[in-house]
Parts: C-alpha cells; structure tokens; sequence
C-alpha cells in the first residue's frame, strides 16, 4: 500500500483509521496494561497519555492545537489519527500493530464498522480562490447558479455505497482548514479541500475483523482522495 498521490499537490492531510466494536468490558481492567504495551510500539514519539474512566488517549503533544499523531483506544472504538504522514504504508502497519496489540490482551474483538477518513487541501494550477470557485461553477449546469444570489463559496456532498466525499475550493485561513488542522504550521494556501470518509458496516451473517477487510476500506479512501485531486489539480 504505497503513497498515492504526489506528494507536492498535498498542501494539508489528515488520515483517520477507525474501528467500532461490540463493548469490551475488560478493557476497563486493562486499561493500564494496554497503555504500557501500545508506548512499547514507540509509534507516538514522544508520548504524552491520559487514561479516564473509560477511554485512553496517546498523543504526541499535550496541547490539542499542537497534535499531529494520536491513538485513542475506548470501551466499543479504536482509533489512529495523523496530519503527519510520511508514508502511508507505515502508517497502515502502524494501525495494525495497536489493533493486534489490543486483540491480544483483550481478545477478539467482534468488528461493527470500519471507517477510513481523509480531510486534506491540495494544490490548484490557479492561484485565485476566485478562479478556483469559477472552475468549480463551470463544471456545473449553469441552471442551479442564480443570478440574484451570487455564488461566494460551494461545497458539493456525493453519497455513494459505504462512503461519502465533500469537495469545493478553499481559501486562505478557511474555516475548515481552522477547524480541522489548528497546528499553526499548516499551509493557509489556497486550493481545493477534500473531506472523504468510506466505510463497512458488519452485517448478520458476516465478520468484517480480518486486516484484510480493514486494508479494503482504507484503499477505498485512498482510492478516491487520488481520483478528485487528479480530476481537480488543474482547476
């Protein structure tokens, strides 16, 4: 599972790995065991942990806007979130050393949903949010644009099986790089932002556990990440 787009196009990035499974309740006692053997990983370097009643958190930096890698391990859910990824593969094989690590001291895990997201802004051959808004008009019927209310800004939703994608053009300091990359190092450019989150749900006769199923669903993601910033680099 190599990179999959080139790496110059990507301006922000952030990729989501998440499992949603039936309650553990012996997660609860183990708690403290599960802490210890996910930092013998060394995947969040420099650690900073806090563990509540019933979820625990490794994350790279004690401030949230600071965060960049996180394992978030609760009762029904596990997850992997980076905005740092140098290579996709480690991070896939990452992901699954905390989840054979979890399934080994609690046991198998009985799998509900699995979720891949990725939000990211990515480069544009122009450079004026204006034009990049007026490409993305062009590629639209010109009847659902009124003349009376001009259009400043759009963001189009496709819902598609076991996933969803949310794309439109971004402009500096936009509200979703702010709300979704608060590190003060991310790149304020203008371009196109892509929110993708593609999924599979259990069903009553099939177990959806095996990595295998888990690798399906994050190619999905990938899979259409590269598809829009191809089709939408030039605008």
């Amino acid at each position: 599972m190599k990179n999959n787009i080139d790496s110059s196009l990507i301006l922000n990035r952030k990729v989501i790995i998440e499992l949603r499974y039936s309650p553990a309740p012996k997660f609860l006692d183990l708690k403290g065991t599960i802490l210890d053997k996910i930092n013998s990983l060394n995947i969040i370097k420099g650690a900073d942990w806090s563990i509540g009643d019933s979820a625990l958190k490794i994350a790279d930096n004690s401030n949230e806007e600071l965060i960049k890698n996180i394992v978030q391990v609760e009762i029904s859910r596990l997850s992997l979130i980076s905005s740092k990824i140098d290579s996709i593969e480690k991070f896939v094989s990452d992901f699954m050393k905390v989840y054979d690590s979890i399934s080994e001291i609690i046991g198998t895990l009985n799998i509900t949903r699995i979720g891949c997201r990725i939000q990211g802004t990515y480069k544009t051959k122009s450079r004026e949010f204006n034009k990049v808004l007026e490409n993305f008009k062009n590629a639209f019927p010109s009847q659902i644009f009124l003349e009376n209310f001009p259009t400043n800004d759009l963001r189009l939703q496709i819902v598609y099986q076991n996933g969803t994608y949310h794309i439109g053009p971004v402009k500096e300091n936009d509200p979703f790089l702010i709300r979704e990359f608060k590190n003060t190092d991310r790149k304020n450019d203008i371009g196109i932002g892509i929110d993708t989150d593609n999924y599979l749900l259990k069903t009553a006769n099939d177990s959806i556990g095996s990595k295998s199923k888990i690798k399906d669903v994050i190619t999905a993601s990938l899979a259409v990440e590269k598809s829009l910033v191809e089709n939408l680099k030039d605008f």
